[in-house]
């Protein structure tokens, strides 16, 4: 096993707790590159573009997840917040001209050794604003994180996915309760309201189905079969999971009729889109402990090749005890143990070879980036980790770059960035260290 250094980082400050959604890298503000976004126990959301902060929310309550995406399906992006005591924000991102210079403390980064640092200023008093904004005296822009929709949906979200996942072209917000309860949501327009854009937006989070798992749900994924059939796997202890496949209905146009509409998820919407469930145990659960804690990724992206056609996407599969599985159409190709706890488990295109690689990280911030053919490389934090997530983030231009982003438990949000060296020798497993 091969080590690996990555020195070129950025670290931004934010207290509290973070649980492991509690963080995400997307699009947020829909200029075409990508953000950071942090939100955690204190109710503060923090929005990170390039090598400061970008905008600031305040005043909600403990932050369980955060996900980036077109929830209102108008082609553009949103920030959905969820908060721990059941509450769903949508927020999309206003960028005006500044017409009153506020101060703003430590804005922006500082370099030191060779890092970026930046620090944040945090409002104490608990307000119910529904916007926050961060004025740049630099290009004398005013940036303000706008609410567009807030509802209640039940408490304790653990997990959130914004995904296509009856194939009907619409995106719906799928949570894991830790009550063992996966919900699906769609935006549904009020019917006598036309939306365009983020202007006059109308309407809710409709309720389209309850499923109930037999134990605790590690994490959620969208994966699709050969046929191209969507369906969510969701992490099971024991690394099992279980599979719900969404039948395709046309239920938008019932639901602006009939107006079932639900906030919670009553016993009139549990079933409003029929689905079919089945467990799927891979063969290996007798082997191992049935209560560890299971994390699943899945449609990783394969080169093209007839027989890759032929079967269709695999997916990952990691355990708390240190396991890591490639599984294909539900038969496991591989398998490999390491000597650290897994916690989150991620899917990208590391090497730029056009599959996607197995992003693995521990509590003490071991880092394992695996190929699809067991080739495997790790990294190593220097201190332990509450939240990881990895992906594009875009520090300078209009350029994403790949990086890894940890938050650690002394209040800083480290993200590093993998250059082109690392890129090279990820691809080719031919040195051990790299240096910038």
């Amino acid at each position: 096993m091969r080590s690996i250094s990555l020195v070129d980082r950025l670290e931004f400050d934010f207290s509290g707790n973070v649980l492991k959604k509690g963080l995400t890298l997307g699009d947020v503000d829909n200029d075409g590159v990508c953000e950071l976004v942090v939100g955690g126990e204190t109710g503060n959301v923090a929005v990170f573009k390039g090598m400061k902060k970008y905008a600031m929310l305040t005043g909600l309550s403990f932050v369980s997840c955060l996900c980036v995406g077109d929830v209102l399906n108008v082609g553009k992006n949103c920030l959905v917040v969820i908060t721990a005591d059941g509450w769903c924000h949508i927020y999309s991102v206003v960028v005006s001209c500044a017409t009153i210079d506020v101060d703003v403390q430590d804005e922006g980064a500082d370099q030191v050794d060779g890092q970026m640092f930046s620090s944040e200023s945090i409002e104490s008093e608990r307000s119910h604003s529904n916007e926050s904004a961060v004025n740049s005296s630099q290009d004398n822009e005013r940036v303000e994180l706008k609410r567009l929709h807030l509802q209640r949906i039940p408490a304790n979200t653990k997990d959130v996915l914004l995904a296509d996942i009856d194939g009907d072209g619409l995106l719906e917000l799928v949570v894991g309760l830790t009550d063992r309860v996966v919900r699906s949501y769609r935006w549904v327009t009020d019917q006598n309201k036309t939306t365009d854009g983020f202007d006059n937006v109308s309407g809710k989070l409709v309720c389209l189905n309850k499923w109930e798992c037999a134990k605790q749900i590690g994490s959620i994924t969208l994966h699709h079969s050969p046929e191209g059939v969507p369906s969510l796997l969701v992490a099971q202890p024991g690394g099992t999971f279980m599979r719900i496949i969404c039948q395709l209905e046309d239920v938008s146009r019932s639901l602006e009729t009939t107006g079932e509409h639900s906030d919670s998820g009553s016993s009139r919407t549990e079933s409003l889109v029929g689905s079919r469930i089945d467990y799927q145990f891979l063969g290996i659960s007798r082997a191992r402990n049935q209560n560890i804690s299971t994390e699943i990724v899945g449609d990783l992206i394969k080169k093209k090749s007839s027989e890759c056609t032929k079967k269709g996407r695999p997916y990952s599969v990691a355990t708390l005890d240190g396991t890591i599985m490639l599984v294909h159409d539900d038969i496991i190709t591989w398998s490999i143990a390491v000597d650290h706890q897994i916690f989150s488990l991620h899917k990208m295109d590391v090497t730029e070879d056009g599959c996607d690689n197995i992003i693995a990280c521990s509590w003490d911030g071991q880092t394992y980036i695996l190929d699809q053919d067991k080739n495997l490389v790790k990294f190593q934090l220097e201190e332990s980790v509450q939240a990881f997530d990895c992906g594009y983030y875009n520090i300078r231009g209009n350029v994403n770059t790949t990086c890894f982003v940890y938050v650690t438990f002394h209040n800083k949000v480290s993200s590093l960035i993998t250059p082109k060296q690392f890129i090279i020798i990820c691809h080719r497993f031919t040195f051990t260290t790299i240096y910038l």
